[in-house]
Order: structure tokens, then sequence, then C-alpha cells
């Protein structure tokens, strides 16, 4: 997939290349330019165009103009989710990516997943950890508990540093492509098992991962019932026991998802920012007894060590965090 090419356009040269610089370091994906001047010249060449400065008349000329309500000084984080926000909502991102790929998931066959094989890890606010919380569960499952699991990223924009860099496999996007065009055909039957086995990829955990868009994630498209018929697929092709969901923030997407779900299939584990002690937080997003709300260390430094993760360890406070909710995730079934 391709990066998006964001124009900012304001008269403060300092800011505009400072905002750049953050971008540059903290987003992967995307790509900005400055303009002094917005219209034609915006129309072709860049994706989004935002600026604060309605009163100058050389700005918002173009239908790619947008000013984030958040405000200029608002920091570079909170603009950016806006803007990924923006651009799902427009005719470059649809919502529904089977109409994206011209595939159609309304006729398709739907099984039920079996109990508490989802697990939807999310956060209510930034920074709380749960890309590299949710891959710690996943790999504990794998390697300590014997399970065979999936994680998948379901933000935006997936952390291209916590994917192993010695593995080598397709883009989610082609195989979102594959898989829809085989949703189509009901002449080979055993096209599912061939794509998703050649497609994922092991971990030195065993864990099982597919390889992250350039842009923003073909998976973070999918409607509610699109993402559900892809689980069902892609965890009967590869036997799964798992599949660890990062939602991050995507609180709205979690509730609607969570609604289409069959009997007991998932269990809810909420990562709140600690010093890795358990945190007993009533839970208001979904009414489910099968939630955890789980403290999991800030302290990044811990986690990551050059775009991987130390060896999950009880000795650490990340460890200690993960085998907790690992205990209690297993205890669900039993």
């Amino acid at each position: 997939m391709k990066n998006y090419t964001v124009c900012i356009f304001d008269k403060d040269i300092r800011y505009a290349k400072a905002f750049i610089k953050v971008v540059a370091i903290e987003h992967s994906g995307f790509n900005v330019v400055m303009r002094s001047a917005c219209g034609d010249e915006c129309v072709e060449n860049v994706d989004i165009c935002i600026g604060y400065s309605r009163e100058d008349e050389t700005w918002g000329l173009c239908d790619k103009a947008f000013e984030p309500r958040c405000g200029k000084y608002a920091g570079v984080s909170a603009i950016m989710s806006e803007i990924k926000k923006f651009l799902l909502d427009r005719a470059i991102f649809s919502g529904s990516i089977s109409a994206r790929y011209g595939g159609n998931t309304q006729n398709a066959e739907i099984t039920s997943l079996g109990a508490g094989t989802l697990l939807c890890v999310h956060a209510s606010s930034g920074g709380s950890g749960t890309s590299c919380g949710a891959i710690g569960i996943a790999r504990e499952l794998s390697r300590y508990r014997g399970e065979q699991v999936l994680y998948l990223s379901l933000e935006d924009v997936e952390d291209h540093g916590l994917f192993p860099p010695e593995l080598r496999a397709m883009s989610t996007e082609e195989i979102v492509y594959r898989y829809l065009r085989l949703l189509n055909s009901s002449e080979d039957k055993d096209g599912f098992d061939r794509l998703f086995r050649s497609a994922a990829v092991r971990d030195e955990y065993g864990l099982y991962r597919l390889a992250p868009d350039e842009g923003v994630s073909s998976l973070a498209g999918f409607l509610p019932n699109d993402l559900y018929l892809f689980l069902v697929h892609i965890s009967s092709s590869l036997r799964l026991d798992r599949v660890v969901l990062d939602f991050g923030t995507r609180l709205n997407f979690l509730t609607e998802f969570s609604g289409i779900m069959k009997n007991d299939e998932a269990v809810f584990i909420e990562l709140c920012p600690s010093a890795g002690k358990r945190v007993r937080k009533k839970q208001t997003l979904i009414k489910d007894e099968k939630h955890i709300s789980a403290g999991f260390p800030v302290c990044h430094e811990d986690i990551k060590v050059k775009g991987t993760f130390t060896d999950i360890c009880i000795a650490n406070a990340f460890g200690l965090a993960v085998k907790e909710v690992c205990d209690r995730v297993v205890g669900f079934r039993q």
C-alpha cells in the first residue's frame, strides 16, 4: 500500500518543519510536505491538506482541505489521529473493504468460532502499550502454553518496529486482495488453506504473524461482518486455538464488532498503564463477565529491544503481567 501524503499549510515555517520531523519519526506510512498555496497543485499530489488559516483566502481551495478539530497545538499524535480517521472516511479508504476491492461478503457462509478464541486487547487511551502487551500475550500462549496463535493488528497504521525484520512475507493488502478474490469464487475449495498457510509466518516464539502494510492497514478497512468472516477463514485454515486482536484505542469499532460475535467466542483484555501491578477497574465498554483489566508497564525500554521483545520472564514487570493475564485467559476455558 502506498504512503499517504499530507500537505501542511501554515505560515509558521518553524511549526511546519517541527510537525514534519515528528511525523517522519513516529508515524510510518505518511509523508508530509509544506505548501504556501492551496488549490490545483494539491488535487493530484496529496491525499489531505491540513491548515488553520481560514481567514487566508489561499487555503481551503482544494477539496482535500481539512482543519483538525483538536487545534493546532494539541500535539502531533492527536492531529494524526484525526487525519487517519479522515482518510478512512473518504473514498481513499472507504469503510467497507469488500466494496473497495469489488468483493462480496454478503452471501458468504459463516460458521462460529470456538469459545475464547478471540482475545480482544484494547485501551481507553494511547500509550497504554496495547501492541506490546497483545504480542506478549500471544507469544506466551504460543510458546509456553502450546497453543496455535495468530496476532493481528487492527490499528489504522501498524507499528513496523514490532514486526520481526528477519521475516519475509506478502503484505496484508495482498493477502486481503487474494482472499476476496477467493471469496467470490466457488471453484477453488482449498484456496483459503493455501493462501493463509503460505502468507502467515511464524516468529521465534512460534506466533503466527501477517506482514504489515506500508501505509494505512487494509484490516482497518474491514466492517465488523467482514472482519468476522476473515477470522473464521484464517482460523480454520491455520487450525488456530487463539487469535489475539490488537484494537488499540478503536473502542467504537470494538463495540460494534462485539455485537456480532456469537456465544462466548471472545475475551476482552483492557490494558491500563501502571507500574506492572494488576489494576482492578470497572468495565464500562462491554458488559461481559469475561473481561480482564490488567496493569502493564509503560517503560518500553524493558519491552522492546531493537524492534523486538526481551524474553517473557517473570523476573520483570512486563513478563509477570503477561503471565497473569494468560493464566486468567486459559482459566476461562477450564
